[in-house]
């Protein structure tokens, strides 16, 4: 909503937006898309990918805490998953991101002596939903789960034990590291989004300022800037794909993940083939009798068609090298892939002629941002001066000579015909008091001075019932961010693995 995307600018305005792990959860079976040969370059020749708290996490304890990811998504712990996986552009690494979050959570929960008794794992098991039957503890269903999704994955009621009692641990140690939101935030937003604005505003338009450039100019520029004026890198990628054919695609989808982990296997089989022995990429494709698609050159900021709706692909075609030249298994809307690279065409400076457009806008642009700023600025502080004289914002800026508006009352909202007006608003944090003229806000279209006449106090009983049905929500999306500050010092005092290029040693 509008006013959680306010209390989270206000409260974190460079927020990450919340990792997911999407998964297919049937309790039939699981599908274990977490890619063994992940981490194998990442690694160091003992196995491990850093240190934590003096001892080394190998890549084998990732892949078993990777298997429980799906596990916790199966019963139901959104809360665990969401709240550990703080980092990662893609599945793997997001697990990566997971597995060294949750190796914090159980050092600082054993600091803190909180370790969940075996009661208290059996009696969070019995509450599971998925063990329910008519509001009560069903042992046949519990059972089934054990033989019928755990058994057949090579896990046991242990590695569920593990898994719930780490949700314990979450839980508690959250309690200890989370405040509850004060209700002068949650007023004070409720306020901003809610209370009408009452404005004058000056606007300016970008096409009125822009004049034209010179041959001169654009030279000058040129031999300025010419080592910086550059054609991006282009690469050629080939890759082999493995998905569900139409046919498949058409199957319910508790049929669909059985087949997802064969072709995931399947992936994970080719890819440590051809880690080992890249040379042999086309022979062993051959081998399988695989279909290798290629690519044309693109550049990251115009990829192949093939690639142009994956960004997970475009951004492994960029970070192989020709010493590593293939990659690990890549997940990408529900299919997978290893992609190998062909060619590289480096980036190479632009000629005058190819770059002379490119400065051309350029050029036009800063001028004319400077000069709307300039005459911006210059309107601003006559107003402000003939306001200190006495006269209202309307006389003053008719003896600046320019024109004001007021549109109708509005708040962000329900902001009417002036959604434009409250999206600079909201985007600029813009925080003023009635009789406050702002400093001249510039965007591409143009420039804006806004001038706050007055505020509309927000309605008190519109406030009581918002605070009664969404504090409960917002409390939690402050503490959110208050577990994940507290996550990120951890992090920094562990260090993190050189595969999110910290510095754990």
């Amino acid at each position: 909503t509008l006013f959680s995307s306010l209390m989270l600018d206000t409260i974190r305005k460079r927020q990450r937006t919340l990792l997911t792990i999407i998964t297919f959860v049937v309790i039939v079976a699981f599908a274990w898309f977490y890619n063994p040969a992940s981490f194998r370059r990442g690694s160091r020749p003992d196995g491990s990918i850093g240190k934590l708290d003096g001892r080394s996490v190998t890549v084998a304890d990732v892949q078993k805490i990777g298997r429980n990811v799906q596990l916790a998504s199966a019963l139901g712990y959104t809360d665990l998953l969401q709240g550990l996986v703080t980092d990662g552009r893609t599945q793997d690494q997001e697990i990566l991101s997971f597995a060294w979050n949750l190796l914090i959570l159980r050092a600082k929960a054993k600091e803190l002596q909180i370790q969940p008794t075996a009661d208290q794992i059996r009696n969070a098991e019995k509450a599971l939903a998925a063990f329910q039957t008519d509001g009560q503890f069903d042992v046949a269903k519990y059972q089934q789960f054990v033989d019928r999704a755990l058994k057949p994955n090579g896990m046991t009621a242990g590695d569920l034990d593990e898994v719930v009692a780490d949700n314990l641990r979450f839980a508690a140690v959250g309690q200890l590291v989370k405040s509850p939101l004060p209700e002068g935030i949650l007023r004070g937003l409720f306020e901003q989004l809610n209370q009408k604005l009452s404005v004058a505003t000056i606007q300016f338009k970008r096409s009125d300022f822009i004049s034209s450039v010179s041959d001169e100019e654009i030279k000058n520029h040129y031999e300025q800037q010419k080592q910086s004026l550059q054609a991006p890198e282009k690469r050629r990628v080939e890759y082999v794909s493995f998905a569900l054919n139409p046919e498949q695609q058409k199957l319910p989808d508790n049929q669909k993940v059985s087949l997802k982990k064969v072709l995931a296997e399947q992936a994970d089989n080719f890819a440590q083939s051809v880690l080992q022995n890249p040379a042999a990429f086309d022979q062993i494709t051959h081998e399988k009798g695989l279909t290798v698609s290629k690519t044309g050159l693109f550049s990251a900021d115009k990829p192949d068609p093939l690639f142009a709706q994956s960004p997970v692909l475009v951004r492994e075609a960029f970070s192989l090298t020709k010493e590593n030249p293939t990659s690990d298994v890549l997940e990408s809307q529900g299919d997978f892939y290893v992609i190998r690279l062909v060619d590289i065409q480096p980036s190479r400076p632009l000629t005058f002629d190819e770059a002379k457009d490119q400065i051309t806008t350029t050029l036009k642009d800063e001028k004319a941002t400077a000069a709307l700023k300039r005459k911006a600025d210059q309107v601003r502080q006559q107003i402000l001066l003939a306001m200190q004289g006495g006269k209202t914002f309307a006389q003053a800026a008719e003896q600046a000579g320019v024109k004001i508006d007021t549109p109708a009352p509005f708040s962000l909202s329900v902001p009417g015909e002036s959604s434009a007006l409250a999206e600079v608003w909201r985007s600029k944090n813009i925080d003023l008091n009635p009789g406050d003229t702002s400093q001249p806000l510039i965007d591409l279209k143009g420039g804006v001075i806004i001038h706050l006449i007055s505020k509309t106090p927000i309605d008190e009983r519109q406030y009581e019932d918002f605070k009664k049905s969404q504090y409960a929500f917002q409390n939690q999306q402050y503490q959110t961010i208050a577990f994940r500050d507290w996550l990120r010092t951890e992090q920094k005092k562990s260090g993190m693995p050189p595969l999110f290029g910290g510095t754990a040693g």
